[in-house]
């Protein structure tokens, strides 16, 4: 009898292990899937401002001698201990190297060096006093009327500035002809009416998808298989602050908005099958300048199930060829 219940008891023991065992393995699994959740979090992108140096490293001061300063790029990252620092990006979204050959932070000295400005051409290779120099002079007009833009100031200031709402009103003024043009067409990315949103709100990722597939087709790229920083960081350039998740959630509501775009996660690629063909048009009926380089544009609407949009625009340099970004949208 004894034998019988040591044996039992033995077989309890064994079984009691094996659960324990299985519960750990399932626990050790749910860790490895967490952990590997953060990797799917998408580069945190943001502006810094920066002291314009000459060719020697010296700080430009303008008239009043007063330091000239300007805007740049920079990718979040957070180190061992947690402590987020920020790495400079070129113009081309890549981390600026030092001279041991490391990603250059706003600590290091390479980073206060970096000239964002030099400008090159055929008859000189000087230093500008700032970035807004190559911006085209306003030359086409919404309202004769009203007050040129000026073609010098197409960086935020510094300090935290509030984006002002859909709902804000300012002073109208003329726009050129070529701004226009390009603010048409980054409001013309195909269903983007699908989605109204305040800056506050972080952009939606039903429209990112379909802005996604836009800006690869901007850049004149025939490839259908995209690195997933290029992706990321061209929306950035689009909307002028991160889009919150998208890699993680770009499936769904790609699905769902028929957007033709694909995560890839175990190459961290993305997938574009097609470019999407146009669908709204929109003609700029007038502009008004909110103050801190954001201005209002309200346009008529064609095309699509809506009659007028209302954009909140940013005049800046993060993307060469279209010197804006779209901070706010509401369509009626």
């Amino acid at each position: 009898m004894k034998k019988v219940i040591l044996l039992l008891l033995a077989v309890i023991v064994l079984i009691s292990c094996t659960f324990v065992a299985c519960s750990n393995k399932d626990n050790n699994e749910n860790e490895t899937t967490s952990a590997e959740g953060l990797n799917d979090s998408d580069a945190d992108y943001g502006f810094e401002i920066q002291a314009v140096t000459d060719k020697n490293g010296k700080e430009v001061t303008d008239k009043d001698g007063k330091v000239v300063t300007t805007e740049i790029m920079v990718q979040y990252k957070t180190d061992k201990k947690g402590k987020k620092y920020a790495v400079l990006l070129d113009a081309n979204g890549e981390p600026v190297k030092d001279k041991n050959g490391k990603e250059a932070t706003l600590n290091t000295s390479e980073s206060k060096t970096t000239n964002t400005t030099k400008k090159k051409n055929n008859n000189s290779d000087k230093e500008n006093s700032n970035t807004t120099t190559d911006a085209p002079k306003p030359t086409g007009t919404t309202n004769k009327n009203a007050e040129p833009t000026s073609s010098e100031n197409t960086q935020k200031p510094s300090g935290k500035v509030s984006v002002p709402k859909t709902s804000d009103s300012g002073t109208e003024v003329n726009f050129s002809q070529e701004d226009q043009e390009i603010i048409k067409s980054m409001l013309e990315v195909p269903y983007l009416y699908l989605e109204n949103y305040e800056n506050s709100d972080g952009v939606p990722i039903e429209i990112a998808t379909h802005t996604a597939v836009w800006m690869a087709e901007h850049e004149g790229s025939t490839r259908t298989i995209y690195p997933s920083s290029p992706v990321v960081l061209n929306l950035f350039r689009y909307y002028g602050q991160t889009v919150v998740n998208f890699k993680t959630k770009c499936n769904d509501y790609a699905k769902d908005a028929k957007a033709p775009i694909k995560y890839i996660k175990k190459d961290d690629t993305f997938e574009i099958s097609n470019y999407t063909s146009k669908v709204q048009s929109v003609s700029i009926k007038k502009v008004e300048d909110l103050g801190n380089n954001y201005y209002k544009v309200t346009a008529d609407v064609s095309g699509c199930k809506k009659d007028k949009v209302i954009a909140i625009i940013q005049k800046n340099r993060l993307e060469a060829t279209l010197g804006f970004s779209v901070k706010a949208l509401k369509w009626s």
